[in-house]
């Protein structure tokens, strides 16, 4: 965090510092009493918390803004609580004032699936030549918005966030605190919907993108997805920049092949073609590295240069990754997330793979936050399962028992598919289906730790 002082904060909330407040140094502003420490402003915003004014008086220099009383207040001197009419309004008032101390491009990445991975990728583009304060790895809640915000210094050149959404009011919570400059679609499909209750409503979230930019920054969108192509993009009167294979498209995709564990790839962009490669397999790579891309070149990187940059990226733990297996087996971790549109890809991916002469074995769990579409997306997704050309399914979970019942229902023999939750009985199947030379396909949500000894089992 820039240090900043006190005085100036107070202004910036509207409110008057007095004699007291002037020249003393904040290094730390929290919304967690946890963190309170010397030269800490504490926003009370969490009100059922038990102020220990006893406790809290040992510390040199912190102060308390609330709009309400606290019992022990007599604990700690006048100055030291900054009493205003909302608490949320004054808080609000310090994200905007820190943020806007620093002319620097903030890029707010969204979508079902993709979010990590185009802000991993852009990230490695812009950090040969620039400091980027990012999301870490996939923590996007908001409870992370605060420190991410306050990791902005003097020292940095361009910020790249994901904005998940969980639940109505996520995306402008989350611009209350970056006001981003350019903001990515990815891609949207079902997710959420267990806060969120209908699609269209999650949706609908997601395109407050666009109000999350004020109406004025650079818009990327992938012009290929069906979903996003719903919102209307027609009010929006900043910059809107396209990617996809459609020939409308800003920059075009013209090409997309598998070599070995890599993508290859063209790209067409003002009459000029680009060739790049990029680790990781599935189509998926390749739109990720597109929208990474193209957000690198309204932060002024060349296109060229981000995609001579991205061959030398690393693939992302969990995502498609090939590992080797005993017994010449083939694992593939793709358990990073389960939503539908991430699993539909791996299947499709696994579909798309050459290997000849292999049996390729996917290992699934249950898909979460689904709400009311579950029992569809079950049934459509295990229908998918049997006709990407998988020879056996195992499921695990009375949940992911549907998946199944579907695949089983769309055609694959009953012999083939195997249910359990206990993890011993899935084990023991491994030990009497697999033959050397398979390829077992593993994707589960939730964190299932079962997932772990599955892979551990097998490498």
């Amino acid at each position: 965090m820039k240090a900043l002082f006190l005085e100036h904060i107070l202004k910036a909330m509207g409110e008057t510092p007095s004699e007291a407040h002037e020249n003393v140094e904040i290094i730390h502003v929290t919304r967690e009493l946890s963190e309170a420490g010397n030269n800490t402003v504490y926003f009370r915003v969490k009100k059922g918390r038990r102020l220990d004014g006893n406790r809290l008086k040992k510390h040199i220099n912190f102060f308390i803004v609330t709009d309400e009383p606290f019992s022990n207040m007599e604990m700690l001197s006048p100055y030291q609580i900054i009493m205003v009419k909302d608490v949320f309004k004054a808080f609000y008032a310090f994200t905007s004032y820190y943020r806007h101390l620093f002319d620097i491009p903030v890029a707010a990445i969204t979508g079902t699936c993709g979010k990590t991975s185009v802000k991993e990728m852009l990230k490695y583009i812009l950090n040969k030549e620039m400091t980027v304060q990012a999301t870490k790895s996939n923590k996007n809640a908001n409870c992370y918005n605060l420190p991410y915000l306050l990791g902005i210094d003097e020292n940095t050149d361009a910020a790249v966030f994901e904005t998940a959404i969980s639940r109505r009011g996520d995306m402008m919570e989350a611009c209350r605190y970056f006001f981003p400059t350019i903001g990515i679609f990815t891609m949207i499909g079902i997710d959420h919907t267990d806060k969120i209750r209908t699609f269209e409503a999650y949706i609908a979230e997601k395109a407050k993108l666009m109000e999350g930019l004020q109406n004025s920054g650079t818009l990327i969108i992938n012009s290929d997805d069906k979903n996003i192509m719903t919102i209307d993009f027609s009010g929006y009167s900043g910059k809107l920049i396209t990617y996809g294979k459609k020939e409308s498209a800003f920059l075009q995709i013209k090409e997309i092949r598998y070599e070995n564990e890599c993508m290859k790839y063209k790209l067409s962009c003002e009459n000029q073609i680009y060739e790049g490669t990029i680790p990781g397999l599935g189509e998926h790579c390749v739109y990720n590295a597109a929208a990474a891309v193209t957000a690198a070149m309204e932060m002024g990187v060349d296109i060229q240069t981000s995609i001579s940059r991205l061959e030398t990226f690393t693939t992302l733990k969990s995502r498609f990754q090939l590992i080797k297996g005993k017994n010449d087996i083939t694992i593939i971790d793709d358990t990073w997330k389960s939503n539908p549109a991430s699993l539909e890809s791996g299947l499709k991916t696994l579909n798309d793979l050459e290997f000849p002469s292999c049996r390729k074995i996917a290992v699934l769990g249950r898909v979460a936050a689904l709400g009311k579409y579950a029992d569809s997306e079950y049934e459509r997704i295990g229908k998918l399962a049997a006709q990407s050309g998988i020879d056996k399914l195992i499921t695990k979970g009375s949940l992911a028992k549907d998946l199944g019942k579907a695949a089983i229902s769309a055609g694959m023999k009953k012999e083939n598919v195997f249910n359990s939750s206990d993890p011993e009985d899935i084990l023991e199947i491994f030990d009497k289906w697999l033959l050397p030379g398979d390829i077992v396909y593993f994707k589960t949500g939730g964190d299932d730790e079962a997932f772990e000894t599955f892979i551990s089992y097998l490498k």
